[in-house]
């Protein structure tokens, strides 16, 4: 089963980093589809906005032509990594010693990814708050919310393996 698990991740990262470098990729030729007027096949151009279409999928993503796009490929770029650590953490589960340093690494570097979803919605309805733009309690609350519950689970989780990394070590040591 933890095999299962880290196989259906690995698949996981991999299907999710090529669907967002595809968008990535068609985001900046829709961009240059608007400038030019090149037309580039899956990029269709209405009102001055892009809408990229996913093949074999039936996606289709809005390209914002000004500074939100810099926010949609951050968003991308995270959760590449994020679930780049999320294949990493659940690699640590099928390997032969789990207590060690290099897992407790993994672990931490996984809760702190979750940890940056709480700084993003802290600067995002800040910003709100100085422009004097109504706050709607969304969809963007409940996944930061979700991340720091994930964060806090990690946090319990990481505070046993070290207990048990410590155990490990003085167990290494008894002779």
């Amino acid at each position: 089963m933890k095999k299962l698990a880290h196989l259906s991740s690995s698949l996981l990262f991999y299907s999710i980093t090529i669907l967002l470098v595809f968008v990535f990729l068609f985001s900046i030729l829709s961009y240059l589809e608007y400038k030019f007027g090149i037309q580039i096949p899956l990029v269709e151009i209405i009102e001055n906005r892009a809408k990229v279409h996913v093949p074999f999928l039936g996606l289709r993503i809005n390209v914002p032509f000004n500074s939100a796009i810099l926010i949609m490929w951050s968003a991308m770029l995270y959760y590449i990594i994020y679930f780049y650590a999320f294949k990493n953490f659940l690699k640590v589960f099928i390997e032969k010693k789990m207590f060690e340093t290099k897992s407790l690494k993994r672990l931490r570097f996984f809760m702190i990814l979750n940890l940056v979803p709480l700084i993003y919605i802290i600067a995002f309805t800040v910003s709100f708050l100085l422009r004097g733009v109504r706050i709607r309690l969304e969809d963007d609350y409940f996944i930061v919310f979700a991340h720091v519950v994930i964060a806090f689970l990690m946090y319990l989780y990481l505070d046993v393996l070290k207990k048990g990394t410590y155990v490990q070590d003085e167990n290494d040591l008894t002779i």
